[in-house]
């Protein structure tokens, strides 16, 4: 995002040239006899400066909207792109200044075919150093370079609407199993904002819920928890908004939206999926383990019986339909893990 310091002297120089262009203008109306009074020096440097800013803001708009342009672009490019290209355009330069050396006594060998050369050799060797840079790059974690970039200790995260209405992401702070800090982008603030003067009641209610998971983790100060004003113009959609500007800042993502969490790993970007979490740290039961568990309903099939643990993983109890209403001993046989959460299979303990 441009800096205002940036965006105002944009304004300031594309000012100052209508000025120029105005006095110029007149120096050249005079020498032309066009103008006779030296004092229209004057009056069209003013009418320079007036268009010039006039028009300034416009222009500030359009280099400001390049700028990010650029630096989205400029932040795609792996770093070791850059270095290969940088060596092979060094090494054609150096080819360059041989091949002159030979070619300079040549007749009809002048600056132009020098320049032409030039051109042709940093393109092309620079073109054959990316395109074969695994070749010329011996560690294999250059070379086989992974689609989420490693992150050091420390790194910023960004947080969406999901993750803070959802509330384990305050607790989860609070264990200190967050190191860094947590970025909660003003656009985000806007939509969880929306979300609390929601007229359907229930909508409100979550909204009202992550304001307060909001306060929660500002005031327990376990993580460092700031309100920034970066934002995507140009990109209208709330979750594509963040996923450019963990790009931009090289941030995680804190989320609980499956959707969300597929579509920013496969650019990149890596997500950090407070569901996944919890199923990680859910207790693993072996087969063959015995567990007690309350018998809440029947399950799909009609033998089933279905009950729930404490961390609200599902238990499907061959059998068990029988003992619905009741608290019995099970021993499981298997489970089942997917993205969605961990389902385990038991039957009745005899």
């Amino acid at each position: 995002m441009t800096s205002s310091f940036t965006y105002g002297l944009v304004k300031s120089l594309f000012t100052l040239m209508g000025g120029l262009l105005g006095f110029f203008l007149a120096v050249f109306l005079l020498r032309q006899g066009v103008l006779n009074d030296p004092i229209n020096h004057f009056y069209l440097t003013v009418l320079g400066i007036l268009l010039a800013f006039l028009l300034s803001e416009s222009v500030a708009k359009w280099s400001d909207g390049q700028l990010q342009k650029f630096r989205q672009f400029s932040s795609r490019i792996p770093p070791q792109a850059v270095l290969a290209a940088g060596v092979g355009a060094t090494i054609a330069l150096i080819i360059t200044v041989l091949l002159n050396t030979l070619l300079e006594n040549v007749p009809g060998f002048t600056w132009y075919w020098s320049l032409l050369l030039t051109l042709i050799l940093v393109t092309a060797s620079s073109w054959f150093f990316v395109v074969n840079r695994g070749m010329f790059m011996v560690d294999n974690r250059v070379v086989n370079e992974p689609r989420v970039e490693t992150r050091v200790a420390g790194q910023a995260k960004l947080i969406d609407t999901s993750a803070i209405i959802d509330g384990r992401i305050a607790d989860i702070a609070g264990a200190h199993f967050i190191d860094g800090s947590i970025l909660i982008p003003k656009f985000v603030l806007s939509e969880l904002q929306g979300i609390a003067d929601s007229g359907d009641p229930l909508t409100r209610t979550k909204g009202r819920r992550g304001l307060e998971v909001l306060d929660k983790l500002i005031a327990q100060q376990a993580v460092q928890t700031t309100v920034i004003n970066d934002d995507v113009k140009e990109v209208q959609e709330v979750d594509e908004k963040l996923i450019r500007l963990c790009q931009q800042k090289q941030a995680d993502l804190i989320t609980t939206d499956y959707n969300l969490n597929r579509v920013a790993a496969l650019q990149g970007v890596r997500v950090l999926n407070v569901n996944q979490l919890a199923n990680a740290i859910k207790p693993v039961f072996l087969p063959g383990e015995r567990i007690s568990l309350n018998i809440v309903r029947e399950g799909r099939e009609p033998s089933q019986g279905l009950g729930y643990l404490e961390d609200g993983t599902m238990v499907v109890v061959e059998d068990g339909n029988q003992f619905v209403g009741n608290t019995i001993d099970v021993i499981v046989t298997s489970h089942l893990q997917t993205n969605m959460g961990r389902m385990i299979f038991a039957r009745p303990h005899t």
